[in-house]
């Protein structure tokens, strides 16, 4: 296996990482920085269309304005390189990751080898059709694309793609023990309920949902909220991101949880990881979801998960089972899910033990290496 990736600062043009060779674009010097600029411009502008933004679909007709050109021209970069990588590797498949990337379907066709492409943002019918139609004009170009849910499938069937060239693959995840006692770090104790929502600082993950439903508990708790961050700068700015923190912020005081609910930014992983072990619920409370990974990992570590009814959140949480769904921006509804949950240990328990067997079957790594070994190997079958 080899990686073709975009080439941070300060880093060679190819080496090798773990016994994996990575080649990485440009090969040298750096892009040209009229073009980054351009690319970036237009694949936040993706990012925003396809998370629900409000973008005026004038910016789809003008799209040379609003940094096409720059973003083909990457494109154009990744197309010479991956060509000179496949005359050097000769690899039986060419797997394309995320929107970023999905002009090389087309680009790369002469290479006659089978090239499924992953999307790993929403794609819902609530994305106005011409968006739809102008992806899916590139998408028709690869051998086979990959979606994470079933409704983001439909969509794409419904704005026309294929039905023999989309399969859907929900994420996996691996997660690794901890030996951090996360309690102790940020001073909770073992009597305190532990209440964890793992996501970046973005009001469309609706922090201050969770805010408000923890602020009707009668328990001692501690709510953590770990992350910050967005997307991108465009996708969420940073003023506007420091604007929500403070919000969110004077939320806490307004409504006396002073002491109980803790911002820890973002943390390493070993940390993150312990986070999860420490947790007796793990809560994402999104109003817009691409999948819901947080929830994957709260499941892979043995946890109760609470989550709204959005994305890809609905095909991880089987209601009653391994936790609650509830309607995105229902402070009481969250507050009940949650009160019902840390109320009722024995319930609690049987719930962790349930998502741990659904992540095992559904969401492991183990089961996303089958999947795929599984598509490659029928594409393969196939021929091109």
């Amino acid at each position: 296996m080899v990686f073709v990736n975009i080439r941070p600062p300060n880093t060679p043009p190819e080496e090798e990482i773990e016994g994996f060779k990575v080649y990485r674009v440009p090969k040298a010097k750096s892009f040209p920085q009229d073009m980054v600029k351009e690319y970036t411009e237009f694949k936040e502008l993706i990012l925003k269309v396809f998370h629900g933004k409000d973008v005026p679909i004038d910016r789809l007709y003008n799209k040379h304005v609003y940094g096409f050109n720059g973003y083909m021209g990457v494109n154009l970069y990744f197309q010479d390189r991956v060509k000179e990588v496949y005359e050097k590797e000769r690899p039986d498949i060419v797997h394309i990751h995320d929107f970023q990337l999905m002009p090389l379907g087309g680009l790369l066709k002469d290479l006659k080898t089978p090239m499924p492409f992953t999307w790993h943002i929403p794609f819902t019918e609530d994305v106005e059709a011409e968006w739809r139609s102008f992806v899916v004009g590139y998408l028709k170009e690869y051998t086979n694309s990959i979606f994470s849910t079933k409704p983001y499938v439909n969509s794409a069937l419904k704005s026309g793609l294929s039905w023999s060239k989309v399969t859907c693959i929900p994420p996996f995840i691996e997660v690794e023990d901890s030996n951090i006692d996360f309690r102790k770090t940020y001073n909770i104790a073992e009597d305190e309920k532990l209440i964890l929502c793992v996501a970046r600082i973005d009001r469309l993950k609706g922090q201050n949902i969770l805010i408000e439903a923890a602020s009707r508990l009668k328990m001692k708790f501690k709510l953590v909220f770990v992350g910050n961050g967005s997307l991108s700068k465009e996708v969420l700015k940073v003023k506007d991101k420091e604007e929500y923190y403070n919000e969110l912020q004077r939320m806490v005081s307004s409504k006396n949880l002073n002491g109980k609910v803790i911002f820890t930014g973002a943390i390493k992983r070993e940390l993150l990881m312990a986070a999860y072990k420490a947790s007796d619920v793990v809560v994402l409370p999104s109003i817009q979801e691409g999948f819901g990974l947080a929830i994957t990992e709260g499941m892979a570590f043995g946890k109760p998960v609470i989550g709204t009814s959005v994305g890809g959140i609905p095909a991880q949480i089987w209601p009653g089972v391994n936790g609650f769904l509830v309607p995105p921006e229902d402070p009481n509804s969250l507050a009940e899910a949650l009160e019902y949950i840390l109320l009722n240990e024995k319930t609690a328990r049987m719930m962790g033990k349930e998502s741990k067997k659904i992540y095992d079957e559904l969401f492991s790594a183990e089961r996303g290496a089958r999947d795929h070994i599984m598509l490659y190997k029928r594409l393969l079958s196939e021929g091109v």
